[in-house]
């Protein structure tokens, strides 16, 4: 395909002014970042004539039903990747499905009707949940193991671990904690949800659920560990006004900065999480009815199920419980 000139299209300037607006707050990073890499995908497919040329002359024609089918099949086939791809016969299912919910939400804010062709989706394949009886087997570590006196970097696993089995919580709603978000005196903790492809415009929901008392006790030691690894000032006493920040987990050594406390982030997380799942299968081998933990938090946090706390009273009937 040859390339044409499209830097003047009026679609295009409609369309890069369409993005910049819908990348601002509440839009999180990692959407803006997809939305603007289908802005350009749309502006290389009108380049090396993917779609209609008719598509250029304004953002209707743009997300035009004929236009936007074009554009997905040039897509799925690797014709407007910039590099060339390592198996460009086998297109990720994954990118499809960003591609079409950026295509909805450009066609929601231009107050434009989308449609958009019917594709054949291959199915979903989910790993394995973790079973009954592993988990049972982590809870009594957990209880037996959670005590003063151990490392930071061990504290804070169980805690992290103990969260994740009374949550079901994912690694990204892990990292939006903050410390008061939990409350060790009447045994809860305010989660907000964060499911894959939410709508950025729909305020997330939030659940308080009950703790169990192993996470009760993980989450107290984690604290005071914490209260000294987020120390601004070592002078003053511990507290609210003297922490460097308010996130419920933070690093323990920080690779490449001077002191420790800063926000746990994604990636810290799910290595900390492997690191830690690593050192319990080899410290549980060989336990009657263990299974090796897998590697990724995912497998984890779907064994879980909540149900309305029928302990609380009438003023916590929101309350959620593992079952």
């Amino acid at each position: 395909m040859a390339d044409t000139p499209t830097a003047t299209a009026p679609s295009l300037q409609a369309l890069d002014a369409l993005v910049e607006h819908l990348c601002q707050p509440p839009t999180g990073p990692s959407r803006a970042k997809q939305l603007r890499w289908v802005a350009g995908e749309l502006r290389t497919a009108l380049e090396r004539g993917a779609i209609p040329p008719t598509a250029a002359a304004s953002l209707t024609a743009l997300l035009a039903p004929a236009t936007l089918a074009a554009y997905l099949t040039a897509a799925e086939q690797g014709l407007l990747r910039r590099k060339p791809a390592a198996r460009p016969d086998q297109p990720s299912p994954a990118s499809m499905r960003v591609r079409e919910d950026c295509l909805r939400i450009l066609g929601t804010r231009a107050d434009l009707p989308v449609t958009l062709p019917e594709r054949e989706r291959p199915a979903v394949v989910l790993r394995e949940t973790v079973t009954a009886r592993p988990r049972s087997i982590l809870l009594g570590h957990l209880e037996s193991a959670t005590r003063p006196g151990q490392s930071d970097a061990r504290t804070r696993i169980l805690a992290i671990v103990a969260t994740v089995l009374d949550t079901g919580c994912r690694a990204g709603e892990l990292c939006a904690l903050r410390t008061h978000d939990v409350d060790l005196h009447h045994g809860t903790i305010r989660l907000t949800r964060l499911p894959q492809h939410r709508d950025p415009h729909v305020p997330p929901a939030t659940e308080t659920i009950a703790l169990s008392p192993t996470t009760r006790a993980a989450l107290r030691h984690w604290l005071t560990a914490r209260a000294h690894l987020t120390l601004r000032d070592p002078a003053r006493p511990p507290g609210p006004d003297n922490e460097t920040t308010d996130a419920l987990w933070v690093s323990i050594a920080p690779s490449g900065h001077p002191r420790p406390g800063l926000p746990l982030h994604f990636r810290g997380l799910a290595r900390a999480y492997a690191r830690a799942v690593h050192d319990l299968n080899t410290d549980m081998a060989g336990q009657p009815g263990w299974h090796p933990l897998p590697r990724r938090m995912e497998p984890l946090r779907r064994a879980v199920h909540l149900r309305p706390d029928d302990t609380a009273g009438p003023a916590d009937a929101t309350v959620l419980r593992r079952t």
